[in-house]
């Protein structure tokens, strides 16, 4: 999978499932309004969470057209998920963060 694909997917399906999930709750309030105040922030709850990614990375080169970046390993929630298996090209792995405002529930 290109790694555009895979991060675009993972961060589409994380939103997603906090929209779905708040559909799904009884008495309880998934991500509810009102987190931004200054006691909240303090303590680390906001409504704007950073999404961390741990990607192994393939640069597969081909001629006539630009060199894309296949995700060979992710590390999701502490488990390695990705293909075994031998290819040629240089494996990188990369970490970054992506910020992300989390859908508010409608109270």
């Amino acid at each position: 999978m290109d790694l555009q694909d895979f991060v675009s997917q993972a961060l589409g399906d994380i939103v997603n499932g906090v929209k779905k999930a708040q559909g799904l709750t009884g008495p309880g309030i998934i991500c509810p309004d009102g987190l931004e105040t200054d006691d909240a922030l303090k303590v680390g709850i906001s409504t704007i969470s950073a999404v961390e990614f741990q990607v192994s990375v393939r640069s597969d080169e081909r001629t006539g057209s630009e060199a894309k970046l296949s995700v060979v390993a992710a590390i999701v929630g502490g488990h390695v998920k990705g293909g075994s298996g031998s290819n040629s090209g240089h494996v990188a792995t990369l970490s970054f963060r992506v910020p992300v405002r989390f859908p508010r529930s409608k109270e």
